[in-house]
């Protein structure tokens, strides 16, 4: 099975290319997308260059995978229309991955309470909590204040994500960071969800999967804002 996978909910993306036979997982290529530029104009000119590496045609792919959020609306709504036009073209099946997943599924040790975090602007984050019992594919994300998440700590917990760049300092004592290697999300660990997900029979329909913010823009709560109450 050849997979492609794709990252775009961070300022840097990243694409792989895997393979898959039997539970044998195998990663092919990955490519970072230029930090210069937005994944509008990098995208597409990665993946192609991606599947020259790998001397694949979009026509050889059978799997896509994608993280759908949350993240950056603009990055997320590139990388989610991208994989799907490659999945729709392709005849490829197509697999959403939560971009928290993706970034708690990044660190390999086991966790007695792993917090996976994003930046929410506004002094929020985006959080989900997984613990070793419940290691969910798709799990509870909420946006809590900074201050309200770090109370939220306890002593044995671990913490992976990019606002630890600001935090790392504010952690209560007993609390551990992952690697900070692991803290964004990588293509190559989508595509590994993606590809387990697909066995477990699951994939989303082209038509129907669309990116997940998981809050409005502030444009659009602007616009909400300034409409007249009933």
């Amino acid at each position: 099975m050849r997979v492609v996978a794709l990252e775009t909910s961070e300022r840097i993306g990243t694409v792989a290319a895997l393979t898959a036979q039997d539970d044998e997982v195998t990663l092919v290529e990955v490519l970072t997308l230029p930090g210069d530029q937005r994944s509008a104009q990098s995208l597409l000119p990665a993946l192609h260059e991606m599947l020259d590496r790998c001397d694949w045609r979009a026509g050889d792919l059978d799997l896509i995978c994608v993280t759908t959020g949350p993240g950056s609306f603009t990055g997320l709504r590139i990388g989610v229309t991208v994989a799907k036009t490659f999945a729709y073209a392709s005849q490829a099946k197509l697999i959403g991955i939560p971009t928290l997943s993706a970034i708690a599924a990044g660190v390999h040790s086991k966790q007695p309470r792993l917090w996976a975090i994003l930046d929410a602007q506004r002094q929020e984050l985006f959080v989900a909590c997984f613990t070793e019992e419940e290691k969910e594919t798709a799990p509870e994300v909420s946006i809590m204040g900074i201050e309200e998440w770090l109370a939220e700590l306890r002593e044995g917990d671990s913490v992976v994500g990019p606002p630890l760049k600001k935090l790392a300092e504010r952690l209560p004592a007993g609390v551990r960071m992952a690697d900070e290697a692991t803290w964004a999300p990588q293509a190559a660990v989508v595509g590994r969800l993606g590809i387990e997900a697909f066995l477990s029979g699951e994939s989303d329909d082209p038509l129907q999967l669309v990116p997940h913010y998981y809050r409005k823009s502030a444009a659009e709560e602007k616009v909400a804002a300034a409409k007249p109450q009933a």
